[in-house]
């Protein structure tokens, strides 16, 4: 499945990996140049992997914010909108442990693995598979706790 990248910022509900539906959570915003997979419509919603976890948003927000083309394909016209997929009954993918192009640190040594890697605009944190950004411009985080 071709992945995106988002030319602008889009707000998202997260959904349930197991049963598909929205958590219940406050929105949560994509930031624009995030690369996004597996892009679906689901009657009045656009549906997208994102990190390892699935999201949707209205489908003429999502179809705005995508770009023209894949990532790594060949420009396509700007008049033609991105393919999207019909709705499938996929598992996403498992957050791999080593992404390419990042160098991930190790934090601490407690029973949970903790591990950062430095991003544009803050950290990448991964805690046992699970993802987060920490925001710091300046990279002045040293990966002990802020308390």
């Amino acid at each position: 499945m071709p992945n995106y990248e988002l030319k602008k910022s889009i707000e998202v509900t997260k959904l349930n990996l197991r049963t598909g539906i929205p958590m219940g959570a406050p929105p949560v915003t994509i930031p624009f140049g995030a690369v996004i997979e597996n892009p679906e419509l689901d009657y009045d919603y656009g549906k997208f992997t994102f990190l390892g976890q699935r999201y949707r948003c209205p489908s003429d927000i999502l179809k705005a914010a995508m770009e023209s083309h894949p990532v790594g394909a060949p420009a396509v016209s700007a008049a033609a909108p991105p393919p999207v997929a019909p709705a499938a009954a996929a598992e996403p993918a498992a957050i791999p442990a080593e992404v390419a192009g990042l160098r991930w640190e190790k934090l601490g040594s407690g029973p949970h693995l903790v591990e950062r890697a430095k991003v544009p605009g803050g950290w990448l944190v991964m805690v046992d598979q699970s993802l987060a950004f920490y925001p710091d411009p300046k990279h002045r985080w040293n990966g002990t706790s802020l308390a």
